[in-house]
């Protein structure tokens, strides 16, 4: 059977990318292990996602966006990063950038759900669910993928969207660095008495990182970072004594503690494709890169990447070129990389940095926060990819004093 494309993995990156192609009036195949009824009524997994306004946008011209209840929307109003009990803090406040918040957080099941709920509605793309996918074979003219039960299916190109451990990446030779932060995190979502003001926090604790993701009605999914042994140890905890665990850690920012939802915990592995195609494929999504969760990077780099392989596809395929011409393929790995590698560098080395405790590290994270705080660049670039403000209009109208001073942030 004959697919103008065969994508591999169907979550968020797998279906955003197959509703985009199909818009572009090519036939998808798409392929995953779980069931249909799985894909349409996804669990919630604990994760919550902090969406930049980019994404936000891509998943509007999806009709995504509309589907999900206001409710199940909660404002980024500012951020703010310390360090240990320093009493400083690096401060992330949107009116520096003309904007009135840093981005929103979404719930990972309810953006996977409307995404298959959009993927579900189009006539150009078939369905193959609850089968593995046993191969990927690419010669010149196409990409063949066999499934375990022997049916194969060929297609100009393939799409590998089958996780930060794509075992697709693998077959096709792409090597990946992995970096083991040697880290478990733990997330659920806690009800505090302190009103947190929709400000996130990261916290760099000595004993731990820590993190705040604002919610409605004083709720927040609380991030926590441990070794794999103290974690189990949380994990063990019923739900009275975590939060009375977590509270301290915490140190009040958020009072008294009620847990509103089940934990769950994930190992933190960062991953980066040294390259993000190769003859008749491409990877996407975590396959592609794998970020550490302290950024809130990994799905907007996904499906800005996922809308940046699209534009790239839809001028070759205008051109009346192989959807699999590696002019385009190349065109999207410049680019995804040119988005990707400098966050992930940084993400990488800072956390290294963020987990050792020694008395010359914890002096240099200070001397580092500060140095960002009164550095532009470093700040605006990040706030320039939350918010969708061009850093270089940032900047200038800042210095043109056409930003007004953002007010100061209530402290921790």
């Amino acid at each position: 059977m004959y697919f103008d494309i065969l994508v591999i993995g169907a979550g968020p990156a797998g279906l955003a990318f197959s509703s985009l192609a199909s818009d572009m009036g090519l036939t998808v195949g798409l392929f995953d292990r779980q069931t249909k009824t799985a894909l349409s009524k996804p669990e919630n997994d604990g994760r919550d996602i902090a969406v930049s306004e980019a994404s936000r946008k891509i998943l509007a011209d999806l009709g995504a966006w509309t589907m999900i209840d206001e409710a199940d929307i909660s404002p980024i109003r500012a951020a703010k990063v310390v360090d240990g009990d320093a009493p400083f803090a690096l401060d992330f406040n949107p009116s520096s950038a003309g904007a009135d918040k840093l981005g929103n957080i979404i719930s990972n099941h309810i953006i996977r759900r409307v995404l298959y709920t959009v993927a579900a509605k189009k006539d150009n793309i078939t369905w193959f669910t609850g089968i593995e996918v046993e191969a990927l074979r690419r010669d010149t003219n196409a990409a063949i993928i066999t499934l375990a039960d022997g049916q194969t299916f060929t297609s100009q190109l393939a799409i590998a969207a089958d996780t930060r451990f794509s075992q697709i990446r693998r077959d096709a030779g792409i090597k990946a660095d992995m970096h083991d932060f040697g880290q478990t995190m733990i997330v659920g979502r806690m009800h505090g008495t302190t009103p947190h003001n929709h400000i996130a926090h990261e916290c760099f604790r000595y004993d731990g990182g820590l993190a705040i993701l604002p919610l409605n009605n004083d709720i927040a999914s609380v991030v926590q970072t441990f070794s794999a042994e103290e974690a189990a140890r949380f994990m063990a905890m019923n739900d009275q004594d975590y939060a009375h665990a977590t509270e301290p850690r915490l140190k009040g920012l958020m009072g008294k503690l009620t847990p509103t939802s089940k934990r769950a915990s994930y190992p933190l592995v960062g991953v980066y494709a040294q390259q993000f195609y190769a003859k008749r494929l491409a990877l996407v999504g975590d396959a592609a890169v794998g970020m550490h969760p302290v950024t809130a990077h990994g799905f907007n780099f996904g499906i800005q990447g996922i809308a940046n392989l699209i534009r790239h596809l839809r001028k070759a395929n205008a051109r009346g070129l192989d959807l699999g011409n590696v002019g385009a393929l190349k065109a999207y790995n410049t680019d995804h990389r040119r988005l990707t590698w400098p966050l992930y560098q940084m993400t990488e080395k800072m956390m290294g940095l963020y987990t050792t405790n020694t008395i010359p590290a914890r002096l240099v994270r200070k001397a580092a926060l500060v140095a960002a705080q009164t550095a532009i660049p470093v700040k605006d670039v990040l706030m320039a990819k939350l918010t969708d403000v061009p850093v270089k209009k940032m900047i200038a109208s800042k210095v043109a004093g056409k930003l007004p001073i953002p007010p100061k942030l209530p402290g921790l």
